[in-house]
């Protein structure tokens, strides 16, 4: 008897331990505010509450479990929500609504660095947004919309059908790697991309670097390449304490494999975070999207927010941006409500004051 009841003994302090090595978080975020944004269409400026200002509103789900021996088993899945309407928010091509952000499983090595196969973000969307003042996006003034002619603006920085491997970090230097599967009969190249990263990290220095290559078809016809989009990406961030300041550069080239022509594009920013006071910051930055294959293509956006924490989880902020459009440029006109994107040659800005709760 005394046998048996050691027996449960050992096995209970083994599915203990195995309980505790595992674990599952539930995250998000919720930020609304009230917006005013002139695009330039004929409608007139539109006012209204929306959904992620200063960082898109959403809801996670991820775990890790110990496997033993320095590796751990991980998963995520975040789905975007438009929180003025309790609705979720599909955006970009190749989702349903569903988890659009993220849907990964992967392996984690303490030796060799972390693989993750499914939806997520691009090796030079990991760069840009470790660079970009405003961070990971919101509405105001994410350095997507402007950097390679916005080409990787909202959703478009995800890729599915991938496998992404990320190195552990050597000395500050950590380098990552990605594949997405087009998934076409007969052509496993056709709607494929490819993305290699190296950053740096040390003390108060941050320099990313990023490349991405695109194959892109129609649905029509998904076997004939239609498109190929290279783009480069360079930014580095110096924290001085009083303020940061951030720089990038970014080289696009959208070649069109049938009519044999190529777009280029060259993308410069610069801006600042400064902390004021103990619980204030400041973000701002200037993007130029200069056309370098057409005449009066260009746009240039400035943008600066202000945000006070009210605990770690809760702040308000207020933001403006601006964007001018060259006679033959569209970025950066966004649309709100009924009232549609603003029409190419039109200046756009935004004004948003609202809250945001990380949970």
């Amino acid at each position: 008897m005394k046998k048996s009841l050691l027996a449960l003994a050992v096995l209970g302090a083994f599915a203990g331990a195995a309980s505790a090595q595992s674990s599952v978080t539930v995250y998000g975020i919720v930020d609304l505010g009230i917006t005013s944004l002139d695009n330039g269409n004929a409608a007139g400026r539109v006012t209204g509450v929306t959904s992620g200002n200063q960082s898109a509103s959403r809801i996670g789900f991820k775990g890790t479990e110990d496997l033993g021996g320095g590796l751990n088993a991980l998963f995520q899945l975040e789905a975007t929500i438009a929180a003025d309407t309790g609705a979720a928010f599909a955006t970009g091509t190749g989702n349903n609504g569903g988890f659009n952000r993220l849907a990964t499983v992967g392996l984690q090595s303490n030796a060799f660095g972390t693989v993750n196969l499914g939806r997520q973000t691009s090796v030079i969307k990991d760069a840009y947004d470790a660079i970009d003042p405003f961070g990971d996006g919101g509405t105001i003034s994410p350095i997507s919309t402007v950097f390679f002619n916005g080409t990787l603006g909202g959703d478009q920085g995800r890729i599915s059908n991938s496998v992404k491997y990320t190195s552990n970090s050597f000395g500050g230097f950590k380098a990552n790697a990605a594949y997405a599967f087009g998934e076409t009969a007969g052509d496993t190249g056709a709607n494929s991309s490819y993305g290699l990263g190296l950053a740096y990290v040390n003390g108060p220095l941050n320099v990313q670097f990023g490349y991405h290559n695109a194959d892109t078809s129609t649905f029509a016809n998904p076997s004939v390449q239609q498109s190929e989009n290279k783009l480069t990406f360079l930014g580095a961030t110096y924290n001085f304490g009083v303020v940061k300041l951030h720089g990038a550069y970014a080289d696009t080239k959208l070649e069109n494999t049938v009519a044999n022509t190529e777009t280029k594009y060259r993308n410069y920013l610069v801006g600042v975070s400064v902390p004021v006071g103990a619980a204030g910051n400041v973000f701002a930055s200037y993007s130029v999207n200069d056309n370098r294959s057409a005449n009066d293509a260009d746009a240039k956006k400035a943008a600066i927010m202000y945000t006070y924490d009210l605990s770690k989880r809760t702040n308000l902020y207020t933001g403006y941006s601006h964007t001018s459009n060259d006679t033959n440029s569209r970025i950066g006109l966004a649309a709100i409500g009924s009232n549609a994107a603003g029409v190419t040659g039109e200046s756009g800005s935004a004004f948003a004051v609202g809250v945001r709760h990380k949970f």
